[in-house]
Order: structure tokens, then C-alpha cells, then sequence
């Protein structure tokens, strides 16, 4: 059974205008680490990262789960290369790259470089030198956006 970190996250995360991107929850050196990922429109802030993070060092020791439990909390955002936790995730970066690594392999590969197309009938369509790849996201074990620095630094100074 997983426990269901996000209905216990999520509420805090809304109440302060972001959305939730997505949560690891990772075992460190000595204690577990749980990340909190934000995003809003417009970007999520230091700010909001700081709010959230009181927020939730408040809740989560409410909940028996975490009442006894040694952890770090970290809220951050997801950053440039941020990692894809839901398919709907996927739609903001049509025509962007992604480093994806599969449960199992596909023509003899685990990790693939891929161009996003679309995400039809839970099957995310991916290009790669005119050859069109689709999966089901639950067959993808991490999928992480390779951003295009040059593309950022354009829209930075443009």
C-alpha cells in the first residue's frame, strides 16, 4: 500500500496560490526526505516555497503518518529540468525534449531522448528523428524535460 502523500500536501500548496507539482519521498543518509514540488502561473517564488514550507512543518505532524517520523522537508519548485510526475503534465512542452527511462525495455533500450508530440487515449506520442514512439505513461519509470538553455536565455533577454 502507498500512503498518500499528496491529499495531505496539496491543500497546503493551494491555499497559498500554487499547484503541486509533484512529491518524492526518498530515503536520505539518516532520515527520509520528503520534496515538495510547486508551481504557479508565472512561476512559484522563494516566497512561496517559504510559506508552503511553514504551512506544512504545522500540518503534517497532525497526520499519524508523520506524527512519530524523524524527516526533512524540502519545497522546492521543479526547476528547468524538472521531472514529469503526471501525463497531463506533459501538454505545456509539446515539441520539447524529454529524457525518459522505461520499467522495461523497448527495442532492446531503457532510456530514450524523445521530442513530446501529444498524449492521446493515455498513450504519450514521442518523435525521434521522424520515428514516432508512444507509451503508456504508467510504463515510463522517470521522464525528466531536457531544457533548451538557449531557448530560456532567449525569452530571458528578449
Amino acid at each position: 500500500m502507498r500512503f498518500d502523500f499528496e491529499s495531505i500536501v496539496e491543500p497546503s500548496v493551494t491555499a497559498n496560490g500554487c499547484d503541486l507539482w509533484g512529491i518524492d519521498f526518498i530515503h536520505g543518509a539518516n532520515t527520509p526526505i520528503l520534496r515538495v514540488f510547486i508551481d504557479a502561473v508565472g512561476g512559484a517564488t522563494i516566497e512561496d516555497c517559504e510559506k508552503i514550507s511553514k504551512d506544512l512543518n504545522y500540518e503534517l505532524p497532525l497526520d499519524n503518518f508523520f506524527a512519530e517520523l524523524d524527516y526533512t522537508l524540502e519545497v522546492s519548485t521543479p526547476g528547468v529540468e524538472r521531472k514529469i510526475y503526471k501525463a497531463e503534465q506533459f501538454d505545456q512542452f509539446v515539441g520539447e525534449k524529454f529524457s525518459i527511462k522505461l520499467k522495461a525495455p523497448v527495442e532492446g533500450k531503457l532510456t530514450f531522448k524523445l521530442i513530446y508530440k501529444k498524449f492521446d487515449s493515455n498513450l504519450i506520442f514521442l518523435d525521434q528523428d521522424n520515428n514516432e514512439y508512444k507509451f503508456a505513461f504508467e510504463d515510463i519509470d522517470t521522464c525528466k524535460l531536457i531544457p533548451d538553455f538557449e531557448k530560456i536565455l532567449r525569452k530571458e533577454n528578449g
